[in-house]
């Protein structure tokens, strides 16, 4: 018998339309591939959206920071049979360095520790070294918890413009990569099609 977390999971409206393109279809695919996972208790992991801006990468992790707050942030310990809460969310990478230029390190635990997080558009500030090795504990922490990354940067950009070991971190493991996602803005496929 299937679970009402798998059932939510297969049945799970991310309200994203792909119209053919090939990067798109395999977003999405690896998107419902990863909440399938989260709703059925697979081991965590990555996914990570990596391309051009204005194609749907942050429209899909907010979507699964959706499903996770409705079917995965609460669960019934086998054990004792209490129903308890896992902490997660999402968040973007600009919010957080502006907390920590603000001087609120409460931020950092909440990135680092809870059960998920949808961490957005790494890299679109200004890098200093300070939101560099901030990024870079936060990656660290992050390795074995589920975790969803978007970046305008590709894998090979990240390596480039951000830091080399933070692109070797996002395919450790069982993590996804959809790369070099280079669709047309979403602003002008939705006119295309009406």
């Amino acid at each position: 018998m299937i679970s009402a977390s798998t059932r939510a999971a297969i049945e799970f409206d991310f309200g994203f339309e792909t119209f053919g393109e090939k990067k798109l279809c395999e977003m999405l695919a690896a998107s419902q591939e990863f909440i399938r996972e989260m709703a059925t208790g697979g081991g965590p992991r990555w996914l990570s959206l990596l391309g051009r801006s204005g194609t749907g990468k942050t429209h899909l992790a907010r979507a699964i920071s959706r499903f996770f707050n409705a079917e995965a942030s609460t669960y019934v310990d086998p054990s004792t049979g209490a129903r308890l809460s896992r902490r997660g969310g999402f968040i973007g990478w600009r919010k957080i360095v502006d907390h920590l230029r603000d001087g609120d390190y409460c931020v950092m635990d909440a990135v680092c520790n809870d059960w998920f997080v949808a961490l957005d558009d790494i890299g679109t500030e200004k890098a200093s070294d300070f939101s560099l090795a901030k990024l870079d504990q936060i990656i660290d922490a992050r390795l074995g918890k589920w975790t969803v990354i978007t970046c305008n940067f590709t894998r090979a950009e990240i390596a480039e413009h951000i830091d080399v070991r933070i692109a070797s971190r996002l395919g450790r493991g069982k993590n996804v990569i959809v790369d070099d996602i280079n669709a047309p803005d979403y602003s002008v496929r939705s006119t295309k099609i009406a």
